[in-house]
């Protein structure tokens, strides 16, 4: 049986979208803090693609396998 990367696993997956929402909240304080419309995007973005990286695997790319 072959050893998996933690990070082809369902958990790794979702840690990953874990850490890229935390990056995310860096840059929206961020973008609060100079006033700046397009960090505060940005990190909104981010969170965006994070949340739904499970649902897209799930039922989009999984099912075409």
């Amino acid at each position: 049986m072959e050893k998996q990367s933690f990070f082809k696993t369902k958990a790794g997956g979702l840690t990953l979208a874990f850490i890229v929402i935390m990056i995310a909240f860096a840059v929206i304080m961020a973008g609060l803090g100079m006033s700046s419309d397009v960090l505060c995007m940005i990190g909104f973005i981010m969170i965006v693609v994070a949340m739904l990286y499970s649902p897209v695997k799930v039922y989009i790319i999984d099912r075409k396998k």
